[in-house]
């Protein structure tokens, strides 16, 4: 008999999903694409891909998803495996793209309708500017940053997607906040304060 799957936790649906897409079944592959998509997308805008690469962005990891499936190991979790896979991806693309054509231009902030012109304009000026002084950082800095401040993750389980002791992840988020706050302060002090802003 077969289990009704959405009363099944993520981590069993994902291992059941990925046994089912390793045997070739392609709807289970296609459950995985529309439950992760959102993530490999936000992964490629935080990392500063532009909207217009984004869709391309997001196919490439799904592809390259599918061939490395036999790689995936259950003692993880699925959606860690899948960031750090999209991650490792986006940072390859931009360095291709670096080398062909200078900096990748950081996305503008959608504005909402909902808040009054100055203060979108206030908040997408800073918004801006973070994403820029982050695309700064050294990866070791950002990618901490990232996991556990963008993508709300436990310093314990960047630490699994990262590949390090937890002791390092909390290291490079201190110094990536310093890194971050001298950056944002130096250059803008009306919005962001002192060095000890952030």
């Amino acid at each position: 008999m077969k289990e009704n799957p959405e009363v099944l936790p993520d981590a069993v649906r994902d291992q059941a999903a990925v046994e089912a897409a390793r045997s070739g079944d392609h709807e289970a592959f296609g459950e995985l694409v529309r439950r992760y998509q959102g993530l490999v997308a936000g992964v490629a805008w935080r990392y500063g891909t532009r909207r217009e690469e984004i869709e391309d962005i997001v196919s490439e990891v799904f592809i390259k998803m599918y061939g490395s499936l036999d790689r995936f190991r259950p003692t993880h979790r699925f959606s860690s495996w899948l960031y750090r896979l999209a991650a490792n991806h986006v940072i390859d693309h931009h360095r291709r793209n670096r080398k062909e054509r200078g900096r990748v231009e950081m996305p503008e902030q959608v504005a909402s309708p909902d808040r009054p012109a100055s203060e979108t304009m206030e908040t997408d000026q800073r918004s801006r500017l973070l994403r820029a002084a982050l695309s700064e950082l050294p990866n070791k800095y950002r990618e901490p940053l990232l996991l556990v401040y963008l993508e709300a993750m436990k310093v314990d389980e960047a630490a699994r997607v990262l590949g390090v002791p937890t002791g390092t992840v909390k290291t490079r988020l201190m110094r990536g906040r310093r890194a971050l706050g001298k950056i944002l302060a130096g250059r803008n002090p009306e919005l962001f304060g002192g060095a000890d802003a952030l």
